[in-house]
């Protein structure tokens, strides 16, 4: 094309005259520099051509004209990497031996790592306030995630009110508690077994929050990677569809 044709031939005249002018730059240092010899000029006065060679050597070696799309270059290969290297990175897995190791980290995560979306799935046979009034580190946990939805994180909880009448007051009262939150969604999930089922937090496609309740005592892991978060979001996903809807 006409247009592009010009341009290219634009951009070749500008590079030959830049290399023209470097090489003159150079003549000039050699000369000058040559001069000052011959002469005995004062080291002070031989400075702005020792720079001026300084100079054209860089030029030499790094043309400015090319750095600006070779730099670009550079950061588009390196998101490339850390994408894939993000793609193909193998699950990592934290233990947290009790409570206040789980929900800590639980806490801090969601809110130092710009998360987005949270799926939790809470089923146990006592209430979160049961719960929280033996477990501090969870109703602090709990609250957080209430204020996090309020900032507008996106949160999908599943809760378990087939356990017993009190877990669905419980519930109906929640709901109400929290029908301004436009981003905070409540289903109930059947589960009429008197024991407490494994409890998640899913935070985006990134880590797997996994809490394991046998008696008083708490402890759990998290799994970290894109692979892992897939599987429990899947999961996850089909017992929301098949829950029923808190209004």
């Amino acid at each position: 094309m006409p247009g592009s044709q010009s341009v290219e031939e634009s951009e070749r005249q500008i590079a030959v005259w830049d290399d023209r002018v470097v090489t003159g730059l150079c003549i000039v240092a050699c000369g000058a520099s040559a001069v000052a010899g011959v002469f005995g000029v004062p080291l002070a006065w031989q400075m702005p051509f020792l720079f001026l060679a300084i100079y054209v050597i860089m030029r030499a070696l790094v043309p400015l004209r090319k750095s600006k799309d070779e730099l670009a270059r550079m950061r588009e290969e390196l998101r490339s990497l850390r994408e894939s290297v993000d793609r193909s990175a193998p699950s990592r897995i934290e233990h947290y031996p009790n409570a206040a190791a789980f929900y800590g980290a639980a806490t801090a995560y969601l809110l130092q790592r710009g998360v987005r979306n949270l799926d939790t799935w809470y089923v146990r046979t006592g209430t979160p306030d049961d719960f929280s009034e033996s477990t501090q580190e969870f109703a602090d946990y709990f609250r957080r995630v209430l204020d996090w939805a309020r900032a507008g994180g996106s949160v999908r909880r599943l809760f378990c009110s087939g356990s017993s009448a009190e877990f669905a007051d419980w519930t109906a009262r929640h709901r109400a508690e929290t029908r301004d939150l436009t981003r905070y969604e409540i289903r109930d999930v059947r589960w009429s077994i008197r024991a407490d089922l494994l409890s998640m937090a899913i935070m985006d496609d990134r880590a797997v929050f996994l809490a394991f309740t046998v008696g008083a005592r708490v402890s759990g892991m998290r799994l970290e990677g894109p692979e892992a978060a897939k599987y429990f979001k899947e999961y996850f996903d089909r017992h929301w569809e098949n829950a029923d809807v808190v209004h």
